[in-house]
């Protein structure tokens, strides 16, 4: 088990241990009147990932595990914001990650009379940026579900590096070494449409988050979309939810284009003030 696993471990503990022993229960259900209220969440989203990327008649697909995916994990920034006054509201939540890998291979070729060894090694990063922004509008507003609207649109970017260096050995002794950085870059922004929102659990401070979206962007074959759906628990100072979350995107240039799946479980801490 990971750390990741055990760290949602422990907040489900935590979440039902403050429902069983609460001295009061919080109502997790917005008040919606003409005051400003604002929410800021700081999410740790742990997802599998699947991608395929063509260039001209070329095409390649993977499938990286959740564990292969935290193992490769650099530099990264989950954040939701959200304010709303009345009816009207606005968001934005950013997904940025950078993963890394390396490796290397080798050959023996047969050159000029003498056993060549040829090695070469690379190493390489991952890096994709998601923002979705979004004015939204509340169309139900009961005791127990509350649902907004949402239009809005969704920044895309994929950027794949690669550093290599290669060398050819001859008797033990390097005669030629050389290195490049070779990257491609993808990135789209697709108008999206979808709703987002939450039901009590009866009537306490238990609640299913919810959200959908979907987009089509420019091109033929452009397009996004995003659900989660999980449970949370409300306290006086703000939400603790999990969820499971998945996303996808189809990028496509005249140089090939880029299928992304990424789906799995995110925890998430929110603020309300």
């Amino acid at each position: 088990m990971t750390k990741l696993y055990k760290l949602f471990a422990l907040a489900g503990f935590a979440m039902i241990a403050n429902a069983a022993y609460a001295q009061s229960t919080v109502n997790p259900m917005p008040t919606v009147n003409d005051n400003w209220r604002f929410s800021a969440s700081i999410n740790a989203w742990a997802p599998a990932s699947q991608t395929t990327d063509s260039k001209a008649d070329r095409s390649f697909s993977s499938s990286n595990s959740i564990d292969q995916n935290i193992n490769a994990a650099g530099p990264m920034a989950m954040f939701t914001l959200e304010a709303h006054k009345g009816n009207w509201g606005v968001m934005g939540d950013l997904v940025y990650w950078q993963s890394k890998f390396n490796g290397s291979s080798s050959d023996t070729r047969y050159i000029r009379g003498a056993d060549t060894s040829f090695y070469a090694g690379y190493s390489g990063s991952l890096t994709q940026t998601m923002f979705t922004g979004a004015a939204t509008y509340t169309a139900l507003n009961a005791p127990s579900i509350y649902l907004d609207g949402l239009l809005g649109a969704r920044y895309i970017s994929s950027t794949m590096a690669l550093s290599d260096a290669r060398q050819l050995d001859r008797n033990g002794n390097v005669l030629v070494a050389h290195a490049g950085n070779p990257s491609r870059v993808n990135y789209t922004t697709d108008p999206i449409l979808g709703f987002k929102g939450r039901a009590r659990i009866m009537d306490s401070s238990w609640f299913v988050p919810f959200y959908a979206d979907a987009g089509k962007g420019p091109g033929s074959n452009n397009g996004t979309w995003q659900a989660s759906l999980g449970v949370g628990d409300a306290f006086s100072w703000g939400e603790v939810a999990l969820v499971y979350r998945a996303m996808g995107f189809h990028l496509k240039d005249t140089s090939g284009s880029s299928n992304w799946t990424n789906a799995g479980p995110q925890l998430s801490a929110t603020i309300n003030f």
